[in-house]
């Protein structure tokens, strides 16, 4: 089977379904033996990336995020309790479970379409409010990341990371950037849902108890 084929037997699969397996897999990920288990969710997690063509930039980024929080806890730890031995062991038990649980959902997102994984919140009783921000959220991050990433080919051909200094000061001025435009994307979606009727009230559907 190919890997294309693959992809769309498995996005066609419930999204309720999928969510469970995610939920159950950090439950495994987080409640198992540190940091084997985890680590083991997160190889598992991604050779099935692999196996329905994600793209290995993709996965390097989820693992960074991984090794960054990792790497923070044991620079902190060695700051705040220098005496103190094993910080680097604390730093791969939460950078091995924070990889299950970036590569996992990852996954999870790359196959799921938004309105099927909020249909699938839904379904597993979560309240609608926060099903609808999740989804909002899911939604507008890949349109942030298109202007970071935009930014960040602008800065790029002004030689904005062209040295250390100035590297640091273009990578502070996308940061920025990106947030202000976060805040003006979050104004633009609270004024289009107030011109639709939306009063931050969630009115529930006909035969829901409220």
């Amino acid at each position: 089977m190919s890997r294309v084929a693959l992809r769309e037997r498995v996005a066609g699969l419930d999204a309720r379904l999928k969510l469970g397996g995610a939920l159950f897999a950090l439950l495994v990920a987080l409640a198992g033996p540190a940091p084997y288990t985890a680590s083991a969710v997160a190889t598992l997690a991604l050779l099935a990336s692999l196996a329905v063509g994600e793209r290995a930039g993709v996965l390097f980024r989820r693992l960074g995020v991984a090794l960054f929080s990792g790497l923070a806890l044991w620079a902190l730890h060695g700051l705040l309790r220098p005496e103190a031995s094993g910080a680097w062991r604390l730093g791969l038990v939460l950078g091995t479970r924070v990889a299950a649980g970036a590569t996992v959902f990852g996954l999870l997102i790359a196959l799921t379409p938004p309105w099927a994984l909020v249909g699938a919140l839904r379904a597993w009783r979560v309240p609608a409010p926060l099903a609808e921000v999740l989804a909002l959220a899911v939604r507008y991050a890949t349109v942030l990341e298109r202007a970071a990433h935009t930014a960040r080919e602008a800065q790029i051909l002004r030689l904005g990371y062209r040295g250390v200094r100035r590297g640091v000061h273009s990578l502070g001025a996308l940061g920025g950037l990106t947030l202000v435009r976060a805040f003006d994307q979050a104004h633009a979606t609270a004024e289009a849902m107030a011109a639709r009727g939306c009063r931050g009230a969630h009115l529930p559907s006909p035969g829901e108890r409220p």
